[in-house]
């Protein structure tokens, strides 16, 4: 995508809506790799892993909030 970069890949479709929401709340918009796809072949919001067929659940955000992300999730896990 154009003017978006990767910034997280999440182990499964818990992580991703954390992250996701985590940083929309501080006004991150953000964009998630293979969600629909992944829900619809096996790998939703409640299984435990991904399904590797499809491709990892990846979060992107707008070129212009990469370091900002990157600052918010590692806030998020420290």
């Amino acid at each position: 995508m154009r003017g978006w970069v990767p910034i997280a890949d999440c182990p499964n479709g818990l992580w991703a809506a954390l992250l996701r929401s985590y940083l929309e709340a501080q006004g991150v918009p953000v964009w998630v790799e293979n969600e629909h796809t992944q829900s619809a072949l096996g790998g939703g919001l409640l299984t435990q892993v991904s399904n590797p067929a499809i491709g990892p659940l990846r979060l992107w955000v707008p070129t212009g909030y990469q370091a900002e992300a990157q600052a918010l999730i590692h806030e998020f896990f420290s």
